[in-house]
């Protein structure tokens, strides 16, 4: 008889949509019976989420593995450009007292770890067998529509639900392109901390040819990874985990 594991890994978009479906689930059974806890709140929220992800490792056993127990990426020059393009938004300043930021980082460093956890790293880690195209792309759009949930469940505007997922969908392709060669999640985490936190706490918002050159900016960018991950599996059919 076929075990259940292998039966996950056979139908690796399957698993990836089931981890999705669970994370947002616990997610927002948390957010809505939570008693009032101030700003700690949206952390508890964000980390309570982790125990999809973290079931899921446990069942397969993967805490030795490479993309969760590695903290230095792979090729970590890769991280700049990004970097410098989240970077760029701050230069606009932010705006709140030291407590409101401090309050803010706090919410986006668990948002990013939970959010990396559970797309970058487990859903990756089920469709990592497929191209390193089709892998990024499901990545991206699962992350994506994973906001269109988020935005209904917690009322959000049609065009806020838009806007976050076209925003999810491309950041969501370039991340799961930056894995592809980092191989570690936890500098991703910092990225999706660090363009939380700026976004979160901008002055305003951006001008729209800036919001256009960052998405092309980042969806270019998450080509040419994509592509060059596809001449190494092209080289070696053993691509790093």
């Amino acid at each position: 008889m076929t075990s259940s594991i292998e039966q996950s890994v056979r139908q690796p978009l399957l698993a990836a949509v089931g981890v999705s479906a669970g994370w947002h689930l616990v997610l927002f059974a948390v957010a809505f019976t939570l008693p009032s806890i101030g700003f700690a709140g949206p952390v508890v929220v964000n980390l309570a989420a982790c125990v999809v992800p973290l079931a899921v490792v446990a069942r397969f056993r993967w805490w030795r593995a490479p993309w969760l127990a590695t903290v230095w990426p792979r090729r970590p020059w890769l991280l700049v450009p990004p970097f410098v393009v989240v970077g760029l938004e701050a230069t606009r300043g932010v705006t709140g007292s030291a407590e409101a930021l401090a309050a803010s980082a706090l919410l986006m460093v668990s948002v990013g770890i939970s959010e990396e956890l559970y797309a970058r790293g487990v859903m990756q880690e089920f469709l990592r067998a497929l191209s390193p195209w089709r892998t990024a792309l499901w990545i991206g759009l699962l992350f994506g529509l994973g906001h269109v949930l988020s935005g209904l469940v917690f009322g959000r505007s049609p065009e806020y639900i838009a806007f976050q997922v076209l925003h999810a969908s491309v950041f969501g392709f370039l991340l799961a392109a930056l894995r592809q060669h980092t191989v570690s999640i936890w500098p991703l985490a910092l990225l999706h901390a660090v363009s939380n936190l700026i976004n979160s706490n901008s002055p305003g918002a951006l001008p729209d040819w800036w919001e256009a050159l960052r998405l092309l900016s980042l969806t270019g960018y998450g080509v040419l990874l994509v592509r060059a991950s596809t001449r190494e599996r092209a080289l070696s059919p053993a691509p790093a985990t």
